[in-house]
C-alpha cells in the first residue's frame, strides 16, 4: 500500500521533472522550428491512462490496466505526459478530468517516448478518437 508521504514524494519528483522540461523548452524556443497543426496549451494535471488488454470496451476494470501520469501539455490532436517507467503499449485510453468539470475519454496512440530525468519518461500521444464506454 502506498502511503501519503510516498505519494507526496512522487508528486514533487514529477513536478521537478516538469519544471526542468519547461525550462528546456523555453531555452530552445528560438532555436528550433516546430511544425504543429494545433497549438499546445500547458496542462499540468494527473491523468489516468488505461491499457485495454482485450478488444472489449475501454474502461472495463476487469479488462484493463490503469495508472496515473502527469500531463505537460494538451492540444486538439494529442497530449504530452511523463511517467516513471516505460509503457510498452502503443494503444491507450486517456481519461481527462478538467477542472471545469466533466470527464473526457479519448483513444490515443503513443507516437514518441524518451527518457528525460530521474527515471521519468516523456510520452507524446496522438488522439485517435473518442473512447466508447
Amino acid at each position: 500500500m502506498t502511503t501519503n508521504s510516498e505519494i507526496d514524494r512522487e508528486n514533487k519528483a514529477a513536478n521537478r521533472v516538469l519544471d526542468i522540461l519547461d525550462r528546456w523548452d523555453e531555452r530552445m524556443r528560438n532555436h528550433q522550428t516546430q511544425k504543429r497543426q494545433h497549438p499546445r496549451r500547458k496542462f499540468r494535471a494527473q491523468v489516468t491512462i488505461y491499457i485495454p488488454e482485450s478488444a472489449g470496451i475501454a474502461g472495463e476494470s476487469a479488462e484493463a490496466t490503469s495508472f496515473n501520469v502527469w500531463s505537460r501539455d494538451l492540444s486538439q490532436a494529442g497530449m504530452c505526459f511523463i511517467y516513471r517507467g516505460t509503457i510498452k503499449a502503443k494503444k491507450i485510453v486517456v481519461c481527462l478530468n478538467p477542472d471545469s468539470g466533466g470527464t473526457l475519454w479519448f483513444q490515443a496512440e503513443i507516437v514518441r517516448q524518451r527518457l528525460v530525468h530521474n527515471d521519468f519518461w516523456e510520452y507524446g500521444a496522438r488522439f485517435t478518437g473518442p473512447a466508447q464506454l
